[in-house]
């Protein structure tokens, strides 16, 4: 007959597969600022994407420099908003609107 021997572990021991990793400080603060570094450079570009077309949908136009708010011959009807000068209101041109007349 033969005899087959069989190996025996203490309780405390942890099989070969099963081997737990121990980082150190370092491996961790090493680990830490890599994917702080991966995450900013993935965000960066895409905050820019995201600011430049808000910028382009928006528009953005400087405050034009018109008097056609305070004349009386403004009105806010979207169809003729002023009945002296129908084709320059709200533009730049009328800055030197000569029919200006503020309203009371």
């Amino acid at each position: 007959m033969e005899t087959k021997s069989i190996e025996i572990q203490p309780s405390n021991s942890i099989p070969s597969s099963q081997k737990v990793i121990e980082l150190r400080p370092a491996d961790i603060t090493f680990f830490i600022i890599m994917n702080l570094a991966l995450l900013t450079a993935i965000a960066i570009p895409i905050y820019a994407f995201i600011t430049k077309r808000k910028r382009a949908s928006f528009g953005f136009k400087p405050p034009l420099k018109s008097i056609c708010h305070c004349c009386q011959y403004f009105s806010d009807n979207s169809y003729l908003k002023c009945a002296i000068h129908p084709l320059t209101v709200m533009t730049e041109e009328s800055a030197d609107c000569r029919s200006y007349s503020p309203s009371i």
